[in-house]
């Protein structure tokens, strides 16, 4: 035996998928806007850290800095002054300065790593093979940051860079600050978890909504219905509700008024 489906059943149905396809391009269109604005609020921040202390390094002292002089005082001062920069930003894990060769090879000359770590520290003059090759070599002008998470030797990074410049504005090599993209992504995780929340929230409150309108609605119809089966049965004292100024209620006039036409 078939079994009907509510009107009530129906409209909630209908609404409920109405809510989904509507909450979820809303949210899909939130959760990539949200995280645009969110990368770009991390890529300024990289830029600006990186601009700020690009500023600080006195350029004389870099340019006298050979291969095999780490551990000199010289590179320590150095090394020491970026790792005290660096520390005012809770993000920012490391600090390094390189140098563009006439190559146009990327060459490291400070790693604030080697206070640390000195045998997993970039060295002075050792080439770096990095995807954001491109970003490094505009920091030569102005301040750029990753455009998106990279892979190294020492991890999966997101960069802000920035000249250092003479005396006399000339660019002698860039700084760069590196954050770890993790940080990056559990920020993300994050972020998408309370936009989770907040859909599942806008889906039970609409369908909470649409249930009670819904009930309504049927209540009145089934109402109606038993009207209409009333004085079909013969009964003239119906009482029908015609205090309704909507479809419905059009539709109980027309009931009621079928009713008197019948006694």
């Amino acid at each position: 035996m078939n079994q009907k489906l509510g009107i009530a059943t129906k409209i909630t149905v209908i609404y409920l998928i109405l809510i989904l396809l509507t909450a979820g391009v809303a949210t899909i269109a939130v959760n990539n806007a949200a995280k645009d604005i969110f990368r770009e609020g991390i890529r300024d921040n990289l830029k600006n850290s990186a601009g700020i202390m690009g500023t600080q390094v006195n350029a004389t002292e870099i340019l006298l800095l050979q291969p095999g002089d780490e551990g000199t005082p010289e590179y320590m001062a150095l090394a020491g002054q970026l790792d005290d920069m660096r520390s005012s930003n809770d993000y920012i894990v490391n600090a390094y300065i390189m140098r563009v060769d006439a190559d146009g090879k990327i060459e490291f000359i400070v790693d604030d790593f080697w206070l640390e770590d000195p045998m997993q520290s970039a060295m002075i003059g050792e080439i770096y093979e990095t995807p954001d090759r491109d970003e490094i070599f505009m920091a030569l002008s102005v301040p750029t940051a990753s455009r998106d998470m990279y892979t190294d030797r020492w991890g999966t990074y997101v960069s802000g860079y920035a000249p250092i410049r003479d005396e006399n504005g000339n660019t002698v090599a860039v700084l760069g600050v590196d954050i770890m993209a993790t940080r990056m992504s559990e920020s993300m995780a994050r972020f998408d978890g309370l936009l989770a929340a907040a859909f599942l929230a806008v889906l039970l409150i609409g369908t909470g909504a649409v249930f009670l309108l819904t009930r309504a609605v049927a209540r009145d119809l089934t109402e109606l219905s038993d009207a209409v089966e009333s004085i079909s049965a013969g009964e003239r004292m119906v009482g029908i509700d015609t205090s309704r100024t909507d479809e419905i209620g059009d539709l109980s006039n027309a009931i009621a008024g079928l009713e008197e036409k019948m006694k």
